[in-house]
Order: structure tokens, then C-alpha cells, then sequence
């Protein structure tokens, strides 16, 4: 899949934090715009014969000054498999639905990680790299191509991760976009969660007529979004080579054009052929 954590990549959504969830639940409720790859840390490791199977769910509360009117509820289930040491693939359909809408497939995401050469010694990370097609699936949607480097370090009790992408609309006269991810997550000598913070954001590249009607024609030709907040991790062996790893994470707003608040969960199952 493309996820991150010490042992292993991993997606997030807690078990032990479900009571966390219902009470910030009912704080962060709705949101205006999509989340996208750029929303996921992904790992450059990848396991030989490893099925995984999951679920990610993001809550978007307010934008701007919109007070929350757009709610924005994404659930992503998603299975992977590891065929080799070197390529890592998973599907994803994307479930939204708001207040204006019901339940709906707003896109099918089907994701790739490759394993680049090198172990991580001395200063130099592990790499890999991303490649993700996202097929629209409702009307006037626009298929996306997302490709970018993945990175992750471990310095003692730290595993440090950043991701960069470039976004393509695939269209004629596509829009594009720089989006970016990092994470820093600590595993304590004793204690069952990891601690950790997060950030993500991107730069959209507008074109001129958007840029003309935009309030400040001046402004940079792109439109910012970036948020970053805590995250816990967490890691249950089920017996074997299997393991349940869940994040709970709370994003906060830096520019007035992203989400006020993005509540991240996920959970997920792996285990090896």
C-alpha cells in the first residue's frame, strides 16, 4: 500500500482510539475540497509476497470563510500486494459524500511504489519512487497523473519520511500541481503508540484566466494549501507475519485556503503469502 511505519509501511486508523475518534468526530465535521496522495505518507520499503488490505477515512471541517458549509467526508478502502522486493501496487476506490450530496465514487486511485537501490546507510535515505493514475468516475472529473520520489530515514529512535509529487490533469490543457508530504514519528523505548507530527500541502498551478479572475491578479500563479498537525501510530502483531497498524492523525490550517481541520484515520492489515 503506501504507508509509513517503523517496521513496515502502514496505514492508520485506531482501534484503542475509536473513543478519540467519536469525540473529535463530532468537533471536525466537514470540508471543501478533495484529498489526494499528496494526503498519505508513503514508504519507500517494500515487502516481497505481502498482501495488504485497508481503510483511510478523512474528515474535512471549514475552509476560508465558508464556516464548514461544504462538508467533506472521504473513505478510501484499498488493497495491495507486493509481487517483488522492488514494486508494491494497490487499488483504491474513493467514497465522498457531503451535504449536498449522497455516497458517491468520486474516483478509483490505483497506486505504485518501486523500490529504488540503496539501504539507507550513512546520510543518504531510502528512496523510492510513486506513481499513482487517479480515473475520475463522475461527470466532468478529470484523470490525474501523480508521480514523485519517496524518502525515508531512521536516526535512532526516529523514522523521518517526505514525499514530492507533480500533479497532471490529463486533459489538453492540463492543470498542474506540486504537492508534498513529510512526517516525523518517534518510537519511545517503552509504550504502546508512537508519537509524531505531520505536514502536507501543494502548490496548484493556475492558468492565466484563473489567475485574472482571481481577487489579487498579482498574486503567484498558484493556489497554496498546507496544513500540518500531531499524529499517533501503532502496531499489533496478530501472529505469524501478520499485523494490524492504525494512525490517528489532526491536521490544523496554515493558509486560508486549505481545510480548517483534517481528521486522518486509517487502519490496516498485512500479512506475508
Amino acid at each position: 500500500m503506501n504507508h509509513i511505519e517503523i517496521h513496515r509501511p502502514c496505514l492508520r486508523a485506531c482501534r484503542g482510539g475509536a473513543a478519540v475518534w467519536l469525540a473529535v468526530a463530532g468537533i471536525v465535521s466537514q470540508a471543501s475540497a478533495d484529498v489526494g496522495p499528496d494526503d498519505e505518507i508513503y514508504s519507500s520499503r517494500v515487502e516481497a509476497g505481502e498482501f495488504e488490505v485497508g481503510v483511510r477515512y478523512y474528515d474535512l471541517s471549514g475552509n476560508g470563510t465558508d464556516d464548514g458549509a461544504n462538508a467533506t467526508h472521504e473513505t478510501r478502502p484499498e488493497i495491495g500486494y507486493s509481487p517483488t522486493g522492488f514494486w508494491r501496487a494497490s487499488v483504491s476506490p474513493v467514497l465522498v459524500n457531503g451535504p449536498r450530496s449522497a455516497t458517491h465514487l468520486h474516483q478509483i486511485q490505483i497506486e505504485n511504489v518501486f523500490a529504488l537501490p540503496g539501504n539507507g546507510d550513512g546520510l543518504w535515505p531510502d528512496t523510492g519512487l510513486f506513481l499513482s493514475y487517479e480515473i475520475g468516475t463522475i461527470d466532468d472529473s478529470e484523470d490525474e497523473l501523480v508521480l514523485g520520489p519517496v524518502f525515508e530515514k531512521r536516526l535512532a529512535h526516529w523514522l523521518l519520511s517526505a514525499n514530492i509529487f507533480l500533479d497532471r490533469a490529463m486533459v489538453s490543457a492540463p492543470d498542474v500541481g506540486l504537492s508534498y508530504g513529510w512526517q516525523a514519528r518517534w518510537h519511545p523505548p517503552a509504550g504502546p503508540l508512537d508519537l509524531g507530527v505531520q505536514g502536507f500541502g501543494e502548490h496548484e498551478f493556475l492558468t492565466e484566466d484563473d489567475e485574472d479572475e482571481s481577487e489579487n491578479p498579482h498574486a503567484p500563479r498558484y493556489a497554496p494549501d498546507h496544513r500540518a498537525g500531531p499524529a499517533l501510530f501503532g502496531e499489533l502483531a496478530i501472529g505469524g507475519d501478520a499485523q494490524l497498524s492504525y494512525q490517528l492523525g489532526l491536521l490544523f490550517d496554515l493558509d486560508d485556503d486549505a481545510a480548517d481541520r483534517t481528521l486522518r484515520l486509517a487502519v490496516e492489515y498485512a500479512f506475508a503469502r
